[in-house]
């Protein structure tokens, strides 16, 4: 693995790769500190009608993703997908920056959740691009082992995370400590992370990201239509793989620590220093299926294994108020087996469709099924609502799809390695 590391075109690709650390950090922070803009912006006498209007809030930066995969597929494969992806970047940082700085309801009425519908749309549209962007990429390297390039994609990504959580922890604790009771110094615990966004952005600025433009407008011309005209079979599973994958995801390091702060009784602190922990764990688990995973002749059959484990350990997570260890226990096993199922399939998405036009086929499957799974915090709520097992039955039915989803990329035709 040092080898692999120390490859130039690894070395180039983790560079390449900072500003997914920027971005994964901004969609982090919203969900998050979802139970803090929820009473910001969407004050009711409900708190959990206030909570859901937040998380439909963040499904609706999903729903704009596929225009943006569209848009940044087509400058990628006709201007370059270094060029594509790191001009997302700038639509995703900017607006994340400007929420930090957004007047709450109780200052600017009705008018304050409507700018932070707009701006996660911004968020949204940018976000189309750069994550699928970053595995065509990796997919059209010369590494010796793409894989683990992709891998990398999700463990920088969840550096991201990482940062929000820990940074988080730290506003948290620290106005909590200061804080007096007033409106605006309690604020500043959500606030102060999305504004600090900035500065990660100066300093991806620093980098001297490639902006430069390839030409390949002539040499790859076509039209949307055609990827679907040409490969449907590869389009609805990619979209469906997407889905299931990202549903998890967004419950893993997005939805988690609200469920364990209403629906477990975690305290604030509690929850947040859990999701520091998995999310520390989770970028050396992703670096090292990743490496494996391009070793093996075997990445489906695994897959499908390892996505059955995600089911059985999220069984154990509601019996932590009953037990703290055993829930401990199936979250870790959990959120190991999704990084294993995540090392083993995600190339794919790039890897099944022609290289004219990859990027804005995996652009746009990718953002087909990211942004039904932007809805799985909304719907994770209702269920958790329902029942302390409403999230695990949840988690298992979307277990039982992406095993779907991973039969029916065996069978495409677009993907001819061997011995899946």
């Amino acid at each position: 693995m040092r080898k692999l590391l120390k490859e130039k075109v690894t070395v180039d690709f983790i560079k390449t790769s900072f500003g997914n650390i920027l971005e994964w950090y901004d969609f982090a922070i919203y969900g998050l500190f979802a139970v803090q803009i929820s009473s910001n912006f969407f004050p009711s006498n409900s708190k959990f009608l206030s909570l859901l209007m937040v998380f439909l809030t963040f499904a609706v930066g999903f729903v704009a993703r596929p225009f943006g995969s569209i848009i940044f597929g087509q400058i990628g494969d006709k201007l370059g997908k270094h060029y594509a992806v790191n001009l997302s970047i700038w639509c995703m940082a900017i607006p994340t920056s400007i929420i930090g700085f957004l007047p709450s309801y109780h200052v600017i009425g009705i008018f304050a959740p409507i700018l932070l519908v707009l701006l996660r749309i911004c968020q949204g549209i940018s976000a189309g691009g750069q994550f699928s962007g970053l595995i065509t990429i990796a997919v059209d390297s010369k590494s010796s082992n793409k894989q683990f390039l992709v891998s990398l994609i999700y463990a920088i990504s969840v550096v991201g995370g990482f940062c929000a959580s820990f940074i988080g922890l730290i506003t948290v604790t620290v106005v909590n400590h200061f804080s007096d009771g007033a409106d605006f110094i309690t604020s500043l615990s959500w606030r102060i992370p999305f504004i600090l966004s900035g500065v990660f952005f100066l300093i991806y600025l620093k980098l001297k990201p490639d902006f430069s433009k390839h030409g390949e407008a002539s040499a790859n011309s076509f039209k949307l239509i055609t990827i679907f005209k040409q490969q449907p079979h590869e389009m609805i599973s990619v979209s469906l793989l997407s889905a299931t994958t990202n549903t998890i995801y967004y419950i893993l390091f997005t939805y988690l620590i609200t469920y364990l702060q209403i629906h477990l009784q975690f305290s604030k602190s509690e929850a947040f220093t859990v999701m520091n922990i998995i999310l520390f764990i989770s970028i050396f688990m992703y670096i090292f299926f990743g490496y494996y995973a391009g070793k093996s002749n075997y990445r489906l059959k695994i897959a499908q294994v390892t996505s059955l484990i995600i089911g059985l350990g999220t069984l154990l997570l509601p019996f932590s108020p009953l037990h703290f260890w055993v829930g401990m226990i199936g979250l870790l096993v959990m959120v190991t087996a999704f990084c294993a199922t995540i090392a083993y399939t995600t190339s794919l998405f790039a890897e099944i469709f022609d290289k004219k036009y990859r990027m804005t086929a995996c652009s746009v499957g990718f953002s087909i099924g990211v942004t039904i799974s932007g809805f799985s915090p909304l719907m994770a709520e209702i269920l958790s609502r329902i029942s302390i097992f409403g999230l695990p039955c949840f988690i298992v039915f979307i277990c039982f799809i992406m095993l779907f989803s991973l039969r029916m990329i065996k069978q495409t035709d677009g993907y001819k390695l061997a011995n899946v």
